[in-house]
């Protein structure tokens, strides 16, 4: 009983501060100040209560570029709350798709709580066309290790290996010009699908054929070590 009246008493402080966090939070966020409405969100990050994730997640959506970066970030750590930071994360990425930066924090923080529930996120995002929110959703497939991840990333190593390289008729002309960009981004792709199937695997390969055939011999048999 007393173990039990205890429990209750500390859940109740915890409650009453969170509510005293996020009053004051709602009043400074009032601020024009951009810098201090990010610091806001940083301090009450600080405490892991639930209600403290909602008050964060609205600020995923609704403020300016670098509060909303400071919410990803808050979020991503909520260690005792990962599978709600997630999904509040994972909510507010279509409503961000013009804003590819804040997209990329918000897939960077879900890294960092190691979900298994972002992988479906990351899947679609790997080959996003900004290069940071395809990275970052790589990232995630490398801190989650799941046999699940190997095939498309395979499959998106696969794709990128012709990407910029241009449409040729034969002629030696082309229809459509080789572009530099694209196969700069696809080799950074490239490399950072690589590290992340070495990571899930612990196989050393580095090029897409390697790995599809490595993949073709061995993936009834294959199983993530502990």
């Amino acid at each position: 009983m007393q173990t039990m009246a205890l429990i209750l008493v500390l859940a109740l402080l915890d409650d009453k501060e969170a509510e005293e966090a996020i009053q004051k939070f709602k009043s400074t966020m009032k601020s024009p100040d951009v810098a201090i409405r990010v610091a806001a969100v940083t301090e009450l990050g600080r405490i892991p209560h639930e209600r403290v994730l909602k008050a964060l997640a609205s600020c995923l959506i609704t403020d300016d570029r670098l509060v909303r970066v400071a919410a990803a970030k808050s979020l991503g750590a909520f260690q005792e709350k990962k599978s709600q930071a997630t999904a509040l994360l994972a909510d507010a990425l279509a409503q961000n798709a013009k804003e590819p930066d804040v997209q990329a924090e918000i897939l960077s923080a879900m890294k960092s709580l190691h979900e298994v529930g972002a992988l479906g996120i990351a899947y679609r995002y790997i080959d996003d066309k900004n290069f940071k929110v395809a990275e970052a959703a790589i990232g995630i497939t490398a801190g989650v290790h799941s046999k699940a991840s190997i095939d498309p990333l395979i499959r998106l190593m696969k794709k990128l290996t012709t990407a910029g390289d241009g449409v040729t008729s034969g002629d030696g002309t082309f229809d459509v010009p080789p572009d530099e960009a694209l196969r700069e981004r696809a080799r950074k792709l490239q490399l950072a699908a690589a590290k992340a199937l070495q990571a899930i695997t612990g196989e050393k390969f580095s090029t897409a054929s390697e790995w599809d055939a490595w993949w073709k011999r061995d993936a009834a048999r294959f199983k993530i070590k502990e």
